[in-house]
């Protein structure tokens, strides 16, 4: 026997069909569970059936859709949260680049120019000659000589291998002589649009520093991964994603990073969901194919097409309106011009894609938005949702033009703690209280969401929740914190947000009825504990479609 509530209906609005289900395959019980309704309904049980949500609400609720193969996990009063989304990032390429990369970040213990030597001279022992040698993630602020190594010093390791050394931020690389050679480029050779070689003030040598579009024209020699290495390192990042509670990213992809997640979709390999901002450059291909946006399904979709304005903050390169404080004749550098993102723009805009802009400084924000106002204007439709990626340094003005277009940011979340000390000097207090503006954005009625830009800073969403929260840098001083946010409000960043900004707002995001069963059991509840320890907290637990993805051992 069994009662009439273990039989139920559902009608799936995404896939319009009418469905019989019975009891559960999964019910979570005893715990707190922070569903991120429209609410904020906070439960003690949930029932998952066929990987979504069957129902919320108290134990004894809950106990009636539990049969004799009903999984059931015994909370013991520990915080359930929504599947974490970070709304942009290069998670895939990150992954390949580790396979393939020399390791140069604070965290694989570099701490000077000696130990990038180091590094790099150990893997020129094993690199044939005349192949590239490639370092990632090298951040000045984090060396005992607060600056980056010279072309000169990466000759000294590796004068036989072209070698290219990428800061945090990925917008800025260093690159030795030899790899200068194979590209063709001398101390004569002109800056490309957008980008800038590093030069000597005195002798106009090339330092080796290479900035923005600059990176493409010594990078262009440099060779694509391997099908499997690429799929591979993808594989792995994704699954370390899981680990911090991520459930879905939106990744920056170029083509193969776009083939790696294919071919782990294909193969039944894909640990997350993956929602793919795609390089504009790609739009020609794309559009003769008629791979629109939205192409393809809950695990993997194209959500929009990604276009570079600026520089980088972690590298102090956005451009922006006033000076720098640390270099006061320094703007920022622009990586296109307001002609080409212009026509760019146009051209995919008019081809039914949404854009999904890089812009970080004012100026460069700016002038994205005077050609989303054009491209809005010339070609209307409802409901558009083009994103502003990072739109860091704001003023109210912006922000009116943000909410007058619809425009949707997401904004650094690690960053103010992260990154913070470094950008004091350059930015300044009073500058930094219109950076990372969530409050602003939040009441102002804009849906701003978060993200990690990782490798640009540490992926946790945790981390990310804790900046925002508490607006404290790593060594302790305060950073616009006239922009803090609650708890629940930057939780919502990390979910309910992150899921619209790409139209999964039905299927992802809270912990509701009908949508897919992605959640994440924390060990300590985020509502109570100190905020100042939320980047403390343990992810106990991920679970996708209802199934458990990552489990820590405690």
């Amino acid at each position: 026997m069994f009662k009439l509530a273990n039989i139920f209906f559902i009608l799936d609005k995404n896939k319009g069909y009418l469905g019989i289900w019975m009891f559960a395959d999964l019910a979570l019980l005893n715990g707190k569970i922070i569903t991120v309704d429209e609410k904020e309904s906070i439960v003690e049980a949930v029932a998952v059936k066929y990987g979504r949500i069957l129902h919320v609400g108290s134990n004894e609720d809950v106990n009636e859709y539990v049969g004799d193969d009903t999984k059931i996990i015994d909370l013991k009063g520990r915080t359930v949260i929504p599947g974490l989304i970070d709304s942009h990032c290069h998670m895939v390429s990150t992954g390949v680049s580790k396979l393939m990369t020399v390791n140069l970040s604070e965290e694989a213990g570099v701490k000077s120019v000696a130990d990038i030597q180091a590094r790099l001279a150990e893997k020129a022992k094993t690199t044939q000659k005349g192949e590239w040698i490639r370092g990632t993630r090298e951040d000045d602020s984090k060396l005992q000589e607060k600056r980056h190594p010279t072309r000169w010093e990466l000759d000294e390791v590796a004068p036989d291998h072209p070698v290219i050394v990428t800061t945090v931020g990925g917008h800025y690389s260093i690159v030795n002589s030899r790899a200068f050679e194979m590209a063709g480029v001398s101390k004569d050779t002109p800056d490309p649009v957008g980008g800038t070689f590093e030069r000597d003030p005195n002798t106009g040598e090339l330092t080796g520093g290479v900035h923005e579009k600059a990176v493409g024209v010594v990078r262009g020699t440099n060779e694509e991964p391997l099908r499997e290495l690429a799929s591979e390192g993808a594989k792995q990042m994704l699954l370390s994603c899981a680990t911090t509670g991520i459930t879905c990213v939106h990744d920056s992809l170029g083509g193969s990073q776009l083939r790696a997640v294919l071919d782990l979709k294909n193969r039944g390999e894909l640990p997350i969901r993956v929602r793919m901002d795609v390089n504009i450059g790609l739009f020609p291909e794309l559009n003769k194919l008629g791979i629109y946006q939205g192409f393809g399904d809950d695990w993997v979709r194209i959500t929009g097409l990604k276009f570079f304005f600026d520089g980088s903050i972690s590298a102090r390169t956005a451009a922006i309106s006033e000076p720098y404080l640390h270099r006061t004749d320094y703007y920022g550098i622009m990586a296109t011009t307001r002609e080409i993102a212009r026509k760019t723009i146009l051209d995919a805009y008019a081809a039914g894609y949404r854009i999904v802009s890089h812009a970080n400084g004012d100026k460069a924000i700016d002038i994205y938005l005077d050609i989303m106002e054009e491209a809005q204007t010339k070609f209307p439709r409802d409901d558009s949702r083009n994103r502003a990626i990072h739109c860091t340094v704001v003023n109210p003005q912006i922000i009116k033009r943000i909410k007058k277009l619809g425009i949707l940011p997401t904004i650094f979340g690690p960053y103010p703690y992260y990154h913070g000390d470094k950008l004091l000097p350059a930015f300044g207090e009073e500058r930094l209280e219109w950076m990372f503006a969530a409050r602003s954005f939040l009441d102002a009625g804009i849906k701003i969401a978060a993200h990690s830009d990782h490798s640009a800073a540490p992926y946790p969403p945790l981390m990310g929740i804790h900046a925002l929260v508490n607006r404290i840098t790593k060594a302790g001083k305060p950073i616009g914190r006239s922009q803090k946010i609650t708890v629940i409000e930057a939780l919502k960043l990390y979910t309910i947000n992150g899921a619209y900004q790409a139209f999964d707002e039905e299927r992802l995001g809270s912990i509701e009825p009908g949508k897919l069963a992605d959640m994440v059991v924390l060990g300590e509840d985020i509502l109570t504990v100190p905020v100042e320890t939320i980047l403390d907290i343990p992810v106990d637990m991920t679970i996708i479609e209802g199934k458990t993805v990552f489990s820590r051992e405690v």
